[in-house]
């Protein structure tokens, strides 16, 4: 086999992935995916080994071969068959939280299985205490929503009746949900004619010995990037923002760079607790696969190759691999403080090539309410931060860091679903860290209310710990948002909020910027 061809293959791999998102994104009906991008794609090997990533949201890129390999266990590729369908969004099977729900299609050459197509996608209402299925005051995961064990979705390409009516009984959007479905399944047909056809170019044995190349390609390339690495220990450690009757939250990363092997070791890190920021190990898992393909450039054949260099060490029953029934609507702000602690034990192995601390968790607010003729309104937003400062630029203003990547809603789209008006979206400025490269600030938006009774529930973090600069660097402003009230009173929020706005009302959110890198001149 031509070595030389592996990186042409990959790419063309690469390539049906992304048409995968595509569709997603173009035929989604909730506008979180539509307009905000929170969806991911991916194509799988017939053992549920990655073949090939959208350029998605890493932290769901991070669940899709763990659910995958959970579908496989009670669904043996052997006894697979073209047309069928698989679902589940169960946290504690390898998936992230319930409103994310992972379709999988097989796809065959002939009788042969050759890969499997997987998407995610952040579904509007799965049920739950609260619209939107992110309650910020659960405590358990039956308080979440519908929770799906790896099960069969259905048969012919087309959902069975009998899940059909299993979500039109839970959700409060059942229409956005099984629309939603129906755009993955698109994605997966896309998929399966693209990679059927690239089979049949080379002849199915030779397609799946060049696919498991181009997997042997990607793990050889990232032990040399390892290798080249310092041994270590190097140290990272961050959280989240104090809460009344919660423990401190801290994330401990302890990274070793030996025989090939990127070890991290989350020994330290706080015990789960009774509220909604716990995660399961799909987000440590993306965080540490999202930070060694930032060391390891775009050479880097990006598959499952690459995490198998990968070792965890995840204490049981902590934080960041809670045990059921531990709640995890709200995961990611510490997914995002375990990125933020992953990065900065890489950044003192390679100081030269990483940047200072990004904003970390973006404001998540999802409305909810009825509108004048009865029918109900359901939206989610998501807000960004501020990227940090790196070694030759400033960090980027009001962006999607790390292991985020979505968009901003627009106004047009978010004013035309719900009674709700966006006043100002605007870079906040100054929000950013000092430095000699100054970290990325972060946006302010400011929501009025149209309407009595408009529901938000809102998730944020950083509003009382911030990150430090790198290098002499300045730590950015706190993020913090308010109400003012239609009669001029004002409320603070903490991070974690359930709200109701009436008419007049204004909502208003600032996220955090940047962390600094390098000392100012004249500092």
């Amino acid at each position: 086999m031509d070595d030389s061809r592996l990186p042409i293959l990959q790419m063309r791999l690469d390539g049906i992935a992304q048409a995968m998102q595509d569709t997603l994104f173009r035929c989604a009906v909730s506008p979180v995916v539509r307009e905000g991008n929170d969806a991911a794609a991916a194509l799988m090997a017939a053992d549920g080994e990655l073949l090939a990533l959208s350029d998605a949201i890493p932290l769901l890129l991070g669940a899709l071969q763990g659910s995958v390999e959970a579908i496989l266990a009670h669904y043996p590729a052997t006894a697979m068959r073209p047309g069928e369908l698989y679902v589940m969004n169960d946290p504690y099977s390898g998936g992230t939280h319930l409103p994310d729900i992972t379709v999988v299609m097989p796809v065959f050459a002939g009788p042969t299985l050759i890969g499997l197509a997987a998407t995610i996608l952040h579904h509007q209402d799965v049920g739950g205490i609260r619209a939107g299925s992110v309650p910020p005051d659960a405590v358990e995961i039956f308080q979440e929503g519908l929770r799906l064990p790896p099960m069969r979705l259905g048969q012919g390409g087309a959902v069975d009746p009998a899940i059909r009516r299993l979500i039109e009984a839970n959700s409060r959007a059942p229409a956005t949900v099984l629309g939603d479905i129906g755009a993955q399944i698109a994605a997966a047909n896309r998929a399966a004619e693209a990679l059927g056809t690239l089979a049949s170019e080379r002849g199915t044995d030779g397609f799946l010995a060049a696919t498991a190349a181009c997997r042997d390609r990607a793990e050889a390339q990232i032990r040399a990037v390892i290798d080249a690495l310092p041994p270590g220990p190097f140290f990272g450690l961050d959280g989240l923002d104090p809460t009344p009757g919660l423990p401190e939250i801290d994330v401990r990363a302890r990274l070793t760079c030996a025989d090939g092997h990127f070890d991290v070791d989350f020994t330290g890190t706080t015990p789960q607790v009774a509220a909604p920021i716990n995660c399961v190990r799909s987000g440590p898992l993306a965080a540490v696969f999202y930070a060694l393909l930032s060391l390891a450039g775009p050479a880097l054949l990006r598959n499952g190759g690459v995490l198998r260099a990968i070792r965890l060490t995840l204490p049981e029953g902590c934080i960041i691999n809670a045990r059921p029934p531990a709640a995890v609507n709200a995961r990611m702000g510490v997914v995002r403080a375990t990125t933020s602690a992953v990065l900065q034990a890489v950044a003192q192995a390679a100081p030269d090539r990483m940047p200072a601390a990004n904003s970390g968790m973006s404001y998540v607010l999802a409305f909810s309410g009825r509108n004048g003729d009865g029918t109900p309104f359901l939206v989610t937003e998501i807000i960004a931060g501020g990227a940090g400062g790196g070694p030759h630029d400033d960090g980027a203003p009001g962006i999607s860091t790390d292991v985020g990547n979505a968009m901003n809603m627009p106004a047009e789209a978010l004013e035309g679903m719900i009674p709700v008006r966006l006043v100002r979206a605007q870079i906040r400025q100054g929000s950013g860290g000092a430095g000699r490269f100054r970290g990325g600030d972060g946006i302010c938006r400011v929501y009025e209310a149209l309407a009595d009774a408009v529901a938000v529930s809102l998730r944020g973090e950083r509003f009382r710990r911030v990150p430090e600069g790198l290098r002499g660097g300045s730590a950015p402003a706190h993020a913090r948002a308010r109400i003012v009230r239609a009669d001029g009173k004002q409320e603070a929020l903490s991070s974690r909020s359930a709200v109701t706005l009436d008419k007049g009302d204004r909502l208003i959110v600032e996220s955090c910027g940047g962390a600094g890198y390098g000392a100012a001149e004249g500092a």
